[in-house]
């Protein structure tokens, strides 16, 4: 079942490819995160080989137009797992076409075969647009609820 999967998940959305790496770099960039210098070949290659990683992109006649990564996360504290969003990205030129809807439903129905309760996402204060686009897919801003700390490690 996991192979046919692995490939066309729905119109115009499959699983991530390492083929898929030029075109990923570009997205990322848009989105305010350069590449230059980075490993993300070998990124790539570990999201495509993780079992517990689901990496989808919306492929239109072999050209992306958006890209979504989510790690499955066992709870600790109870039962089940969630699934965490943690990337995003849909080229500037086709935002508003629903290419970003169906990339998080992609990563939500990856979670709900893998027994997920909730799902979640983390979004930069000043992303207005990506807020307001998540809000409208039911998700809720519970950041007043919980502090988000984080640190570098030497």
């Amino acid at each position: 079942m996991l192979h046919a999967f692995r490939m066309q998940v729905a119109r115009g959305v499959r699983r991530l490819s390492t083929d898929d790496t030029d075109q990923v770099t570009t997205l990322l960039e848009q989105l305010g995160y350069p590449q230059e210098g980075t490993d993300i070949a070998g990124r790539m290659r570990s999201w495509v080989d993780h079992p517990d990683g689901g990496a989808f992109v919306w492929d239109e006649r072999g050209r992306l137009l958006g890209v979504i990564a989510a790690h499955i996360i066992p709870s600790f504290e109870k039962d089940g797992s969630w699934l965490r969003i943690v990337a995003l990205a849909v080229d500037d030129s086709a935002r508003g076409r629903g290419i970003g809807t169906s990339l998080v439903a992609a990563a939500e129905t990856f979670g709900l075969m893998r027994g997920c309760q909730s799902v979640e996402v983390t979004s930069l204060r000043t992303r207005d647009g990506a807020h307001a686009f998540y809000k409208a897919l039911g998700y809720q801003d519970r950041s007043d609820a919980a502090g988000r700390f984080l640190r570098q490690l030497p």
